[in-house]
C-alpha cells in the first residue's frame, strides 16, 4: 500500500490545471486529526462565526481553514481533482454537522476509518466522495 494519490487522468479537451500537476500524498490519520483540533481551537477564538465565514470562504480552494494552515487539500476521490463547492458542502455540512452531529459514534467510527480505510476516508469523505492530501 502506498500513500501517493493517483493523479486525476489527462484532459484530452484542456489543459490541467496547476492544482493537480503538483504532487499530492494522502494526509496522515494524525494530521487529519491534528486539523480537527486545529479547526475547534479556530471556531473557539474566531467565537465560531469569524471560522464559519472563512471555512465557507475556503471551500472553492477544496479545503478548511485548518487544512488550509497544514497545507492539505481535499480531493474528489474517483478522479484525483479538487473537490467542487458541492462535495465541499456535502462533506462539511451534512457529514460533518448534521450526519456527525446526531451521534458521538459517527465520529468515533470517522476516527478509526482513518487507519483502517486504504484513502485514509472517514464518513463525511464517503459522503463527499473525497479523500484528503498533503500539498
Amino acid at each position: 500500500m502506498t500513500n501517493a494519490y493517483p493523479p486525476p487522468p489527462p484532459s484530452s479537451s484542456a489543459p490541467a490545471p496547476a492544482q493537480a500537476a503538483v504532487p499530492t500524498q494522502l494526509a496522515s490519520a494524525g494530521s487529519r486529526v491534528g486539523a480537527a483540533l486545529l479547526d475547534a481551537l479556530l471556531m473557539v477564538v474566531t467565537l465560531f462565526i469569524g471560522w464559519l465565514i472563512w471555512s465557507i470562504v475556503l471551500w472553492k480552494q477544496s479545503t478548511s481553514p485548518a487544512k488550509k494552515m497544514l497545507g492539505m487539500v481535499v480531493l474528489d476521490a474517483n478522479t484525483g481533482a479538487p473537490a467542487s463547492v458541492k462535495q465541499m458542502v456535502m462533506r462539511e455540512v451534512v457529514g460533518k454537522w448534521v450526519v456527525g452531529s446526531v451521534t458521538g459514534v459517527v465520529t468515533l467510527a470517522s476516527i478509526v476509518m482513518l487507519w483502517a480505510t486504504p484513502r485514509r476516508q472517514t464518513v463525511w469523505d464517503y459522503i463527499g466522495t473525497t479523500t484528503v492530501v498533503r500539498r
